[in-house]
């Protein structure tokens, strides 16, 4: 792995879990393809790339409509969490996050930020066994909080009690790394093979593969 004596610098590391830790993007992107699969539903339309421009809610009334309207939308949401839940056990971490994370432990406190519900995050450590590594852990799903423009990551400093200067923000996307920066905070990007890598990296005080 890189060089990593710039981690010293920082004493809380907020930490992103899919796509930075999780090897685990590739299910998310092609989810309710593989949902409506598994139930023998047929589609002629790309279910996967129609919902990268909607809320998980407007997905779920999307397939509901169109392919479910047979079943209650809450007996939908049910079904969709049970196979979401069985998926998500499944996936594994990077090939160098444990490396990461035990040079973070090293350093400083280690919170984790994640858009995924606690109970999928529960079942995740549980398989890939790093519950060690954190000292604590918040879901922005229920949280209510949202990581577009960064808002999110002062929420999260606030409540640890730590100084802007003190904490690095570890992510893989974007809109993530780029609503951190626009607060104020200095930002290590992880690689995940996205289509902007070349703008992460410039935009981010540090850049790491661990794949």
């Amino acid at each position: 792995m890189n060089n990593l004596e710039y981690l010293k610098n920082y004493k809380l590391f907020i930490v992103d879990y899919d796509g930075t830790l999780l090897d685990s993007m590739g299910m998310w992107s092609h989810l309710l393809s593989n949902f409506l699969k598994e139930s023998n539903i047929k589609f002629d339309v790309d279910i996967d790339e129609i919902a990268k421009e909607q809320t998980n809610v407007e997905a779920v009334r999307y397939i509901h409509k169109n392919y479910y309207n047979n079943i209650s939308y809450a007996e939908l949401e049910n079904k969709m969490y049970n196979f979401v839940r069985k998926q998500y056990v499944m996936q594994k971490l990077k090939p160098g996050a444990k490396e990461l994370l035990e040079e973070l432990k090293r350093n400083g406190r280690v919170v984790l930020f994640s858009a995924t519900a606690n109970e999928l995050l529960d079942d995740s450590f549980k398989t890939n066994d790093i519950n060690k590594y954190f000292d604590y852990i918040y879901s922005a799903s229920n949280m209510g909080i949202t990581k577009s423009g960064g808002t999110g990551f002062n929420k999260i400093l606030e409540l640890e009690g730590f100084n802007k200067k003190d904490a690095l923000v570890v992510e893989d996307v974007y809109h993530a790394i780029s609503g951190a920066k626009e607060q104020g905070f200095d930002t290590l990007a992880i690689f995940d093979n996205q289509n902007h890598w070349e703008d992460i990296k410039k935009l981010s005080n540090y850049n790491l593969n661990i794949e």
